[in-house]
């Protein structure tokens, strides 16, 4: 079973899904690192998905899978290296299917190769292999302070020959049960380019994708001894770390801090965080979007236009803040309101309604009051436009109405709120009658409303009047 593969450069990771149940599946990632004179090493992780595998009990009454791996180097069509594999996994006693790490190595001079990797199943029956073909380029090593390829690991094992050698982690995807992020890669020509230096600075740190700003605590620097490879291993705990796209990024800087050389790699978090708002006091700020509003009242007026939107706690929390005006609990707050709410993205969420607000504060901004704070901004911040509306505030033998439809608001459907104006065409609309659960009920709405105007005019008196009638038809079906 063959698939072409897109081209792969340097680093590489792709898989294949299987085609049926005897395929084994796989991802196959490539890492590149200088072997000196002797070449470019060429360092290939094939992960076995273990669900794709098939397992048997051995004489102890564990699970294992056994695979055969084959993998071929061409050049111009000609085998120029292979390596040939008879793999176990690691021994299971329950059901589970884990995942498991093939790693093979070669060393190649700089060129263009063809890598095909073929995965045999041994504990099946079936004949056919799962196989994987694409292109591999080795470039010679560069000039100045450059990098290998950088390798995420999942710890150490210990080597055949008694070594300590990281074991890979397969791809770019971290969820949430992955609690630390480890990597490893390779500095040269430090000793070339920094030669009145006996030790080296880097920095090492977790930038989100987006802005390239450092996340939270997530920096680290160290002073290595200077020299033509310098290794550098590391770990960081992310378990705190709030779903997103992130760069896990390796800098050499010199010692007034400018970068000399950088290299970045891609990964993807998943884990969803929810803030405790009881306790907000390990909240860092630090280089997220809410580190940059340093206007006490900016802030404090940002914090209330979220009221529409707060839960009771959160509610309490807006008021409390309205009064203190303490910027650092002004911040933990703001930010861990959004991020409760995306964080994969807590800074797109708050642009979003904050432009959401712009509109309620220009459609329904009356007096002193600004958008938000007037009921009809209140339900559109909450349930966005109605689905349709019946105007009744031109109908000058009674009250000013307006009629909201929402075919959906939230959770619920086919919801109506009416709004009115106490005088006559006279003052801010509020809120008179809303369907939706939680919110304000009228049961005498429809009395309060259908008062003919005028000195005769009476709640007691308007039932079965016009007014009351042509309302009901309004409210039952909107326009």
């Amino acid at each position: 079973m063959t698939r072409t593969l897109l081209a792969l450069f340097l680093c590489t990771s792709f898989g294949l899904n299987a085609q049926n149940m005897a395929t084994l599946d796989a991802i196959v990632e490539t890492k590149r690192f200088h072997a000196g004179e002797q070449g470019e090493q060429l360092d290939v992780h094939i992960s076995v998905l273990g669900g794709s595998a098939n397992w048997k009990s051995n004489a102890t009454g564990e699970r294992t899978a056994h695979v055969q791996a084959i993998t071929i180097i061409e050049k111009d069509s000609t085998i120029v290296d292979f390596r040939k594999s008879d793999v176990f996994s690691p021994a299971v006693k329950d059901s589970s299917s884990t995942d498991f790490i093939i790693d093979e190595h070669f060393v190649l001079p700089p060129g263009e190769y063809s890598l095909t990797v073929e995965l045999n199943d041994l504990h099946s029956t079936a004949e056919d292999l799962s196989k994987w073909r694409g292109p591999i380029v080795l470039t010679p090593p560069g000039n100045g302070i450059h990098f290998s390829d950088l390798m995420f690991t999942s710890g150490t094992r210990v080597a055949a020959d008694g070594s300590t050698r990281p074991i890979p982690f397969a791809g770019t995807y971290f969820p949430t049960e992955n609690t630390r992020l480890g990597f490893y890669t390779e500095i040269y020509g430090c000793d070339a380019a920094l030669a009145n230096e006996s030790n080296v600075l880097v920095t090492i740190q977790v930038e989100t994708y987006e802005n390239k700003l450092v996340k939270g605590d997530l920096k680290w620097q160290q002073r290595p001894k200077n020299s033509s490879v310098i290794s550098i291993a590391q770990e960081f705990d992310i378990a705190k770390l709030p779903s997103g796209n992130y760069l896990l990024v390796v800098e050499v800087m010199d010692r007034n801090g400018n970068s000399l050389a950088r290299l970045d790699q891609f990964f993807q978090r998943n884990n969803p965080i929810r803030y405790d708002l009881n306790d907000l006091s390990s909240v860092s700020v630090n280089n997220t979007f809410v580190d940059l509003i340093t206007d006490k009242d900016t802030l404090a007026e940002y914090i209330a236009c979220l009221r529409p939107v707060c839960d009771d706690l959160e509610r309490k929390m807006v008021d409390d803040r309205w009064k203190d005006r303490d910027m650092v609990l002004m911040k933990r707050f703001f930010y861990s309101f959004w991020a409760n709410r995306d964080g994969f993205d807590p800074e797109r969420a708050w642009r979003a309604y904050r432009q959401q607000v712009s509109t309620a504060n220009r459609m329904y901004g009356c007096r002193n009051q600004k958008g938000y704070e007037n009921d009809r901004g209140v339900a559109f911040l909450k349930y966005g436009l109605p689905s349709s509306i019946v105007d009744g505030s031109q109908d000058n033998r009674q009250l000013p109405y307006i009629i909201w439809h929402y075919y959906r608001a939230g959770r619920y459907s086919d919801k109506r709120l009416v709004f009115w104006q106490q005088t006559n065409g006279i003052g801010c609309w509020s809120l008179l009658h809303s369907e939706i659960p939680g919110e304000l009920k009228n049961y005498d709405w429809q009395r309060q409303l259908a008062v003919p105007l005028g000195p005769a005019g009476t709640p007691e008196n308007n039932i079965g009047t016009p007014e009351w009638n042509r309302l009901n038809d309004n409210f039952q079906r909107p326009h």
